[in-house]
């Protein structure tokens, strides 16, 4: 799980699949004790793509634009940018929450119980 801009140390998990051999997953997540309450954190929601004349429409109220990227789909170039949405979390017992559940998506994605793609959009949306 990427953290946010701001507070991009604050928490962070991991699920982990089985090594060879194993059958056992592994979920890791982490909450700096140093953290400042409230915070906010910058969730990943669909991203904005590049209008075929060229423009890029508007960046939705209260979104924020991150990185453009481009690549190529059934032979036709497309360009996106990632947006974030701020998500306000009060304290640590809310971060952690969050955390494991976004975490357990992941899990649940990788163990073919929940439908979906496997991506951090999904896993935050999941969460939340």
């Amino acid at each position: 799980m990427h953290r946010g801009h701001s507070e991009k140390y604050a928490f962070r998990g991991v699920c982990k699949s089985p090594r060879k051999g194993h059958s056992e997953y592994r979920i890791n997540c982490n909450v700096s004790k140093h953290a400042r309450y409230p915070l906010t954190y910058y969730m990943r929601v669909s991203p904005l793509y590049r209008n075929r004349d060229g423009t890029w429409p508007r960046t939705p109220k209260g979104r924020k634009l991150g990185e453009r990227y481009a690549s190529t789909r059934n032979g036709k170039s497309v360009q996106w940018k990632q947006l974030y949405r701020p998500l306000q979390l009060k304290n640590e017992d809310e971060v952690l929450v969050y955390l494991v559940a976004h975490e357990a998506f992941h899990y649940l994605r990788k163990t073919k119980q929940v439908e979906g793609r496997h991506s951090e959009i999904e896993a935050d949306a999941f969460a939340l």
